[in-house]
């Protein structure tokens, strides 16, 4: 099917010749991030299995935020601490870990609060993604020791 130059040039930013594919580079945003539970950290707690996930995985499930930019949240208190570590082999010590409830969790503030995709332009501090956040994880690791 042959297109007409106006159906092409609405493709394109005024005064550019690059395309506008922003719903295609979102489409495969979004299937690059449909994995980020692949592969989980089985621990055992108080008896039951328990699946726990990286901050590289959180990372890649909000949007594809980088590991780096997580941690500069948590000590800004845009998300709370996880009380969630595993030792690591490396002399850095030990990792941050996030319950599934924890990550989808956090998916789902991000993606009602308009904050899901870095790239959006809204900022954080214009949304109660925090405020949320941080109530979702003191929720979470009450109810996980029990203090429902």
């Amino acid at each position: 099917m042959v297109t007409t130059w106006h159906e092409q040039m609405a493709k394109v930013f005024p005064g550019s010749t690059t395309p506008l594919i922003h719903q295609e580079i979102r489409v495969a945003q979004e299937k690059a991030i449909e994995d980020w539970d692949a592969k989980p950290n089985i621990f055992r707690m108080n008896g039951k299995d328990v699946e726990f996930f990286s901050i590289g995985q959180l990372g890649k499930a909000l949007g594809n935020r980088s590991s780096n930019t997580l941690r500069a949240w948590e000590r800004e208190g845009i998300i709370g601490k996880s009380p969630y570590v595993k030792p690591s082999a490396t002399p850095n010590g030990r990792r941050r870990m996030y319950t599934r409830a924890m990550v989808e969790g956090l998916v789902i503030i991000a993606r009602e609060e308009g904050v899901l995709w870095p790239d959006k332009g809204i900022r954080l501090s214009d949304t109660k993604f925090s405020v949320r956040a941080i109530a979702l994880f003191k929720q979470l690791i009450k109810e996980r020791n029990g203090n429902t």
